[in-house]
């Protein structure tokens, strides 16, 4: 017995302090199938009921919000490789990564806007004929479907190179001056700007055409500075989750991961209402009515002005007000409140953006945008669900690594 005593506490002492947590997917998974289902339902029903005009505006707000999502979390990785963005090792790529698939699906979803192209342009009705060369239904979905067909390829591979060995290696060796591999040096510059001409088309096609009257030339660079944002908050909220849910010592305990995703969130808060404050500066001296006419809806008449003036609350003042300090950056209940209430700014903000052109009158806000939403957020999960997997995977390998 005493022979056998050393090798038993031998066998002790190699076993790991902390062992990995397994994550329960298939609740979340389940979640998410109940979400999709009442959306899928929503959606017959609506349809079924003649409010044709609700169920494609609110298609095409989470179209765009969640597109913006996962479209900005591939660039927020080829922001870490471009400027060797190392502090959280290969987890905070992966994360960024992990909702990659939602493009694919939101490529097939964006064809759901070409159905109710109908309900949503006010252009194909009325056609304007000094800008029918522009504005005309097949070469609009022709260009905004290629761009967006080649966003979703370049990005998916660029995931792949990520995911290789020797891009996890480099990504968790933040002591040493490599260059990331060269597929990735290659990729990453192009997808950076391509998103930003992409998203920008968007922005002047998908919401700004719904008041063909206004423009504004900021406005692409502000729509996909806000599409970045809402990946950030996206992905300090899954930090705060994994960092509770996954045990003690993984690699989003460390002492100041928490602390750098808050820096992104309260930063780029800050360059997103200076993006708005540098566009409603020129409208606002200009005083020009085919300029004016867009903020006025939203942000002085009734019954818009509550939701319009939500937005900025949410996404700037809350963010500059509650993450000023070091400690609430740390603070995961707060950095948790912050990112969801961000999250619902954007989707509040997409809505003021696209909804009030085609309804000024009235907020079209119901069973029928609730349902349609969750169907969206059913689906987005699903698609996250296989790269949040592999967070987990990488962030219970740091925590080994580090023991």
């Amino acid at each position: 017995m005493s022979a056998n005593r050393p090798a038993s506490l031998g066998a002790a002492a190699a076993s790991p302090l902390h062992e990995p947590v397994e994550l329960d997917w298939l609740r979340l998974n389940t979640i998410a199938a109940v979400l999709l289902i009442v959306g899928l339902a929503g959606f017959v029903v609506a349809l079924a009921a003649g409010a044709d005009d609700r169920v494609w505006q609110v298609w095409l707000v989470n179209l765009l919000f969640f597109l913006g999502v996962a479209q900005g979390g591939v660039v927020c990785s080829c922001a870490f490789y471009l400027v060797q963005g190392r502090w959280a090792g290969s987890v905070s790529y992966r994360l960024a990564e992990s909702f990659r698939p939602f493009l694919v699906l939101g490529f097939v979803l964006f064809w759901g806007v070409y159905l109710g192209r109908d309900h949503i342009f006010p252009w194909i009705v009325h056609p304007i004929p000094d800008r029918a060369a522009w504005l005309n239904a097949p070469f609009m979905f022709a260009r905004d479907g290629v761009a967006l067909f080649v966003m979703a390829a370049l990005s998916w591979w660029f995931v792949e190179a990520s995911r290789r060995p020797e891009a996890r290696r480099w990504a968790n060796s933040a002591s040493d001056i490599e260059m990331p591999p060269p597929v990735i040096r290659r990729l990453a510059p192009v997808i950076a700007i391509l998103y930003c001409v992409t998203y920008s088309l968007f922005a002047f096609d998908l919401i700004m055409s719904l008041s063909p009257q206004w423009h504004s030339t900021l406005f692409g660079w502000w729509f996909f500075a806000t599409c970045f944002w809402s990946t950030t908050v996206a992905m300090a909220f899954c930090a705060v989750q994994f960092r509770g849910l996954l045990g003690a010592r993984n690699a989003f305990t460390g002492p100041t991961i928490l602390h750098d995703y808050g820096k992104m969130v309260f930063a780029f808060s800050i360059f997103w209402i200076y993006l708005s404050f540098a566009q409603y500066l020129v409208i606002w001296y200009g005083d020009i009515p085919l300029e004016t006419f867009f903020l006025l809806v939203r942000l002085w008449h009734y019954p818009w002005w509550p939701l319009g003036w939500l937005a900025p609350i949410l996404i700037w003042v809350v963010p500059f007000i509650v993450l000023m300090s070091a400690r609430a950056k740390k603070t995961p209940k707060v950095l948790a409140t912050v990112a969801v209430l961000g999250l619902i700014g954007v989707w509040d903000l997409d809505y003021t953006m696209v909804v009030p052109s085609l309804s000024p009158n009235s907020v079209p806000l119901g069973w029928v945008e609730v349902c349609i939403t969750a169907g969206f957020l059913g689906a987005f999960i699903l698609c996250a669900v296989p790269g949040l997997k592999l967070v987990a995977s990488d962030a219970n390998a740091g925590a080994e690594g580090g023991e």
